[in-house]
């Protein structure tokens, strides 16, 4: 039996920047209490400050089992369950070709982009299947055929893949490719073996992106490489973190029920 929703609860990792940060304030602003986690605590309590609902920071290495579980475990102590979760924590990989990629530097990117999610969908997805499904709105499914009535859901998960998953990028590392390849395998695994629970996973592959790890990059790339990129799009420009962040809370909502196991490309048309 769903139950009605209450207080929405949004666990956002890579919050303290970027994509992540500007998803904890589009979920606060809908209404949810955030927690937010990041590797740099500062950045994440930095975020926080800039919600409008009750939220935490929380430190977290999504590399390491025992940090993952700690985090969703102070999600679940200070609010009571993780209604959504987007797994956004990632890093950018050095420069340089296949045969000139040290190994550590494979397994640096690889741990982060794809260990990471997969730890984080571990944790969340084991605290999920312990939360009753919920309903935010049962009269709205009233008269809908028992076949299709929308009972209600433990949890959403939206993963952070890339445009760098689902095609080769020209210039882009082959660690970073793989890694994002693997996160949508994560999505599409996960959401096939956990859809009859309630738990709905899908994924979201940008194109590139105004955020610090954009600027990284392109303070190492001749000058004006940035409108080069942004020409790049039908659009004539990149993405605001923003609209990534859209993107993702609308997977989060009930407004979609019937997807899972997706990804969203949203890239400017390109």
């Amino acid at each position: 039996m769903a139950t009605t929703r209450g207080k929405l609860v949004a666990l956002v990792t890579g919050g303290g920047s970027g994509i992540g940060r500007a998803t904890a304030v589009r979920f606060a602003e809908l209404g949810y209490s955030c927690v937010v986690a990041d590797i740099n605590e500062p950045n994440a309590k930095e975020t926080l400050r800039m919600l409008q609902t009750p939220g935490i920071a929380v430190q977290v290495d999504v590399t390491m089992a025992t940090s993952v579980e700690a985090m969703v475990t102070a999600a679940v102590q200070h609010f009571g369950r993780i209604d959504c979760a987007f797994n956004c924590a990632g890093v950018e990989p050095i420069d340089g070709k296949i045969a000139d990629t040290p190994e550590d530097e494979f397994d640096r990117v690889m741990g982060v982009n794809a260990k990471g999610v997969w730890l984080c969908l571990k944790y969340e997805i084991a605290q999920m299947l312990q939360q009753e499904p919920v309903m935010s709105d049962p009269a709205k499914w009233a008269d809908k055929p028992d076949v299709c009535r929308f009972r209600g859901v433990r949890g959403s998960i939206v993963n952070a893949s890339s445009v760098a998953g689902l095609g080769v990028v020209p210039g882009t590392n082959a660690s970073y490719c793989a890694s994002k390849y693997a996160v949508l395998g994560l999505t599409q695994t996960a959401a096939a073996e956990y859809a009859k629970e309630g738990i709905r996973v899908n994924a979201v592959c940008p194109g590139l992106t105004a955020t610090p790890m954009m600027d990284r990059a392109l303070e190492k790339a001749p000058p004006g490489t940035e409108e080069t990129l942004a020409s790049l799009y039908p659009v004539g420009r990149i993405a605001a973190p923003e609209e990534v962040a859209q993107a993702v809370c609308w997977l989060c909502s009930d407004a979609c029920p019937f997807t899972t196991g997706e990804h969203l490309k949203i890239a400017g048309g390109n």
